[in-house]
Parts: C-alpha cells; sequence; structure tokens
C-alpha cells in the first residue's frame, strides 16, 4: 500500500528488474546505428514530459549526497538514545528512529521494531506493545512473511483496539491478503484471498476520516479497480496546487494520477505524472517504491532505452538494499514487458541495418560513376589520369576498409544477437530455478559485457592489421627515434594507444568518439594526441594528416 500516515498506515510497493545494455563505438558503425529508430518516442516528445525525465535524472545523480543526508539524519536521532532518562522516552525515540527506515531499510525497520517492543514490554504499557507489535507485523507483511504475520495477529481482538490502533490492523490484514492473492497460483484461492483483501480494505476506508492522505490512497484503489480514472484525475489534479503538501506526499498524489492516466489511456500525461513521483521518491528519500521501475518499464515501451535502463538498474539496487522479499513478485512481472520490448526493437534495428547497408552500397556506387565522369569531363587527359588513379586508389582502400569492416560487423551482430539470447535463457532459468538472489548475481557480473568487448577489440585489431600489415613501422618513421613506440602487443593485438591512431587512420578523429569505442576517458584520449603530436619527427600540426596517408595504395 503505497501512502503515509504519522502511525499506522506507511507505504508498501513492490519492485523491479535489472536489464543488460551494451554500447560499440566506430565511426561508420556509429553511423549506421544512428540510422534506426528506438520505438515510438509519442509519449515522451513533449516539453513538459523532457523537463521532468531531466530533473528525475538530476536526482539520480545525486544518490550519494541525497542517501547521506538521510543517513545522518538517522545517525542525530540515534545518538539522543543516550540522553533517554525513561523507557517511555527511549520508546519514543526508537519509533522514530523505526519511522526513519521505514520504507529505507526494511531490515532496520524490523530490528528497530524489534527493540521497541522489548522497551513496551518493559513498561508494561498496553498500548505502546500494540503499538511496536503492529509495527513489526507490518513489515514482516511487506517481507512475504504472511504465516508469521497471522501468528502475531491472531491474539489481537478488534473490538478491544484503541481507535488510533484500528486503522494500522485493518491495513496490516489488507496487505497480506493482497500479498496472497498475487501470489496464489490457484484462482479458487485467489478469489477468496481478494475477498478477504476488499473487506479489509472497505473496512480500513470507514476508520480513515476529510481529506487525509491514506484515505485518498484507499479510496482512490478502490476506484481504480472500478475503472473510475477520471473521477481520480478530476479529484486529485486541483490538490497539486497546494502548498501544504510534503514532497513524499506530493510523490504519493503523482503516482495515483499516473496510474489513473494510464486507466484512461493517457500515455503521455501517464508518464508526466510517473516522472514527478519518481523523482519526489528518490528526493525523500525512500527505497520502497513502485514509481521508477513502473516508470522503466513505460519508457521501454515507448522506445527509450537508455533510460529504462537507468531506471531499472537504480530501482533493482535500491529494492536490494530494501530487502523487500516481496518485491521478487514484481520483478516477475515485468520480465514479460522488458523481454518483449526488446525482441521488437532488435527487430526494428535489424531492418533499419539492412536498409542503412544498402543505401550506403547505392551511395558508393553513385560516388565513383560521379568521380569518373566529373575527372573524365572536365580535366586535361594528363591531368584526369592522374587524378582518376588517385581517386581510383582511394576507392580500393575505402572498399577495402568497407569490405572488411562490413563483414566483420555482420558477423559480430549475428554473434552478439545470439550472446544476448544465450544471456536472456541462462536468466529465465536462474529466475525459475535460482530465484531472484541468482538473477541478482548474474545481472551485477560483467563478465558477459567485457567477454564482449574483448572480442570486439579483437575482431578490430586483426581486421586494422591484415588492411594495414606495416602499420607500426610506418607509424615510427613519423616519430622521433628515442620517442618510437614499441610493440607490446601480442597474438595480433593492438595496445590501447595504437588503437587511437588506428581510428585516426580510419577517419576517427573526434576524440569524443575515440573515448567511447574505447572506453576511456576523454581526457585520456586527449593525453594520448598530446604525446604523440609532441613526438612527431616534424611538424607537429600536420603529424595526423601524414597518419592518414599511411598505407596508401602507390
Amino acid at each position: 500500500m503505497r501512502t503515509e500516515m504519522t502511525k499506522g498506515i506507511r507505504p508498501t510497493l513492490p519492485e523491479r528488474l535489472r536489464a543488460i545494455m551494451t554500447r560499440t563505438g566506430l565511426a561508420f558503425i556509429v553511423t549506421l546505428v544512428s540510422c534506426s529508430g528506438a520505438g515510438d518516442y509519442s509519449a515522451v516528445s513533449s516539453d513538459e514530459v523532457k523537463v521532468a525525465l531531466a530533473e528525475l535524472d538530476k536526482v539520480i545523480d545525486r544518490k550519494s549526497e541525497i542517501e547521506n543526508r538521510k543517513d545522518r539524519s538517522i545517525d542525530a536521532i540515534r545518538e539522543r538514545l543516550g540522553t533517554a532518562d525513561t523507557d517511555t522516552a527511549e520508546y519514543r525515540i526508537l519509533d522514530r528512529i523505526y519511522s526513519e527506515y521505514y520504507q529505507y531499510d526494511i531490515d532496520s525497520a524490523v530490528f528497530y521494531a524489534k527493540k521497541k517492543l522489548a522497551v513496551a514490554h518493559r513498561t508494561g504499557i498496553g498500548r505502546l506493545i500494540t503499538d511496536a507489535t503492529f509495527d513489526l507485523a507490518d513489515r514482516y507483511a511487506l517481507s512475504g512473511m504472511y504465516t508469521e504475520v497471522l501468528e502475531i495477529m491472531a491474539p489481537f481482538d478488534i473490538g478491544r483496539l484503541e481507535s488510533n490502533m484500528i486503522p494500522p490492523y485493518y491495513h496490516i490484514y489488507d496487505t497480506v491478503f493482497g500479498g496472497l492473492e498475487s501470489s496464489s497460483d490457484d484462482p479458487v484461492l485467489s478469489n477468496e484471498y481478494k475477498q478477504e483483501k476488499d473487506r479489509y480494505r472497505s473496512a480500513l476506508l470507514n476508520t480513515l476520516s476529510g481529506n487525509d492522505i491514506s484515505r485518498i490512497y484507499v479510496e482512490t484503489e478502490i476506484m481504480r479497480d472500478e475503472g473510475r480514472g477520471m473521477e481520480i484525475r478530476e479529484r486529485l489534479e486541483p490538490m497539486l496546487a497546494s502548498d501544504t503538501l510534503t514532497v513524499h506526499q506530493r510523490g504519493i498524489i503523482y503516482y495515483i494520477l499516473a496510474r489513473a492516466c494510464q486507466l484512461c489511456g493517457d500515455n503521455g500525461k501517464a508518464i508526466l505524472y510517473m516522472a514527478l513521483s519518481a523523482r519526489y521518491d528518490l528526493e525523500t528519500p525512500v527505497k520502497e517504491y513502485k514509481s521508477l521501475y513502473e516508470l522503466a518499464a513505460m519508457l521501454y515501451e515507448a522506445g527509450d532505452i537508455r533510460r529504462a535502463y537507468r531506471y531499472i538498474t537504480r530501482s533493482v539496487n535500491d529494492a536490494i538494499a530494501a530487502n523487500a522479499a516481496i518485491n521478487i513478485q514484481s520483478i516477475y512481472a515485468i520480465l514479460p514487458v522488458i523481454s518483449g520490448s526488446y525482441n521488437r526493437e532488435m527487430a526494428r534495428n535489424h531492418r533499419q541495418l539492412v536498409y542503412c547497408l544498402i543505401g550506403v552500397c547505392l551511395l558508393s556506387a553513385a560516388l565513383a560513376i560521379a568521380i569518373f565522369f566529373t575527372i573524365k569531363g572536365n580535366i586535361k587527359r594528363s591531368q584526369a589520369n592522374a587524378k582518376l588513379k588517385e581517386y581510383v586508389n582511394l576507392l580500393k582502400e575505402s572498399n577495402n576498409i568497407k569490405e572488411s569492416y562490413i563483414g566483420r560487423y555482420i558477423d559480430m551482430c549475428s554473434h552478439y544477437i545470439g550472446g544476448l539470447e544465450r544471456y536472456r535463457s541462462q536468466l529465465r532459468k536462474s529466475a525459475r530455478t535460482g530465484g531472484f538472489a541468482e538473477v541478482s548475481e548474474k545481472l551485477k557480473s560483467n563478465e558477459f559485457i567485457d567477454r564482449e568487448l574483448d572480442n570486439f577489440y579483437a575482431q578490430f585489431d586483426a581486421t586494422f592489421l591484415d588492411l594495414f600489415p606495416d602499420f607500426v613501422e610506418q607509424l615510427n618513421a613519423l616519430l622521433q627515434p628515442d620517442r618510437q613506440i614499441e610493440c607490446k602487443s601480442k597474438d595480433g593485438i593492438l595496445t590501447t594507444e595504437l588503437r587511437v591512431v588506428a581510428l585516426i587512420r580510419l577517419g576517427v578523429t573526434d576524440s569524443v568518439k575515440i573515448a567511447e569505442f574505447l572506453r576511456r576517458s576523454v581526457s585520456t584520449i586527449y593525453n594520448y594526441r598530446v604525446k604523440l603530436r609532441n613526438s612527431a619527427l616534424s611538424g607537429r600540426e600536420e603529424f595526423e594528416s601524414r597518419i592518414m596517408k599511411i598505407g596508401m595504395i602507390e
């Protein structure tokens, strides 16, 4: 349940999945990839959505700053434990710490709920014992420990509870039966759990009064189940103008509105409101939320793959940090969405790649014909022969490079798609056999990406050295004797410095693109280039243009 109360009802949110994405460079390859679309961006094309997503990205970048501030705040409260001179005073401080950890770290929240319960028993005050017991049961419910929760709650009689304990009592049973409903594979049992959940939810609604944020959440959940999305929007959108809402309350209201917009088919507004909700959740901060991972699913479907990957990654990390076991159900729920979107994206990219390759071939043929007729018609015979030989030589070299790299690139694409399919199958198998922990371990490993990068660089080196077998020797001929590069490569593998020069020889002169291709910082690439120019035998300014002529056909 995603809501907020000083005591009693607090949010419980399901979570996410980690995705795997990689990038490759090379100027020619970058040109081809830029031809392909990544989905229907209509839902994320408005200025409002772009601004909201940009603001969310800034908040994600400030993760360490926000969480450090939260940790310092908790430490300051914890230090006050030493000043408590009575059990009641100690209980109040422990209750404050529990509230701080409530959606931030479930293990810590359980720990302090148990400490509260121990202190409450020392005081012998019944309402404190009930309060601490309900707090412990609430966190156990989020962790999927339904049997333990029902055992804890069994001794309590609703007729003997104080009025302020009745809402959390109903909320805990609502959470338990909602979790049992979503996790049950038996349709008969699932329907029985749903009836129990609805009964407790209705009872909970009757105990909440006024325009309290808790009542709003429960009531709109019921309205959403009944398909009344437009009524939810008409009621909540005017509330956003209020300046009395807290950051977390705004996150809750925006989340409710986002789901209502989904119900109404307004995907643009749904993404806008979900982005705003995620921003406020992370600013609070909480680690038990729905907004960011549901936004990732929306963006994945809309085609914004890069952001979807980033948001899914952050959501998985927060789910692990919060240690909410019940969130595994949501990870399994979103897996088909990501998998299906990825398959459609790969199919689109494959078609676009084929179209781009055909276009490049046609343009190359047109360029060759244009060069031939321009030289033949406008230059004297002797000059035409010289120019024609120069252009033909350039065309031969261009064709050699194009044929070598296109052939290798197509092989790599086929290998890469097959590798991803195998990797996805492994993840699916791990999910079935080892559960979330095994999937998480595999997703945190860089082994797959590192192996693919090593293969990619090996293919690049082999192709380049096939085209320019005397490259290192001709490069050293341009350098001062004491600054010549010793070939430290083995088995045909180039060093990073030689790869920088190789890319320049292929026409990739932008340091940013070189840095992306070699997975190095821009400053590192810049330093390599400055070092090489300073080592030139003569003419620092013309050094790179002379590199471009290495291996030219005579």
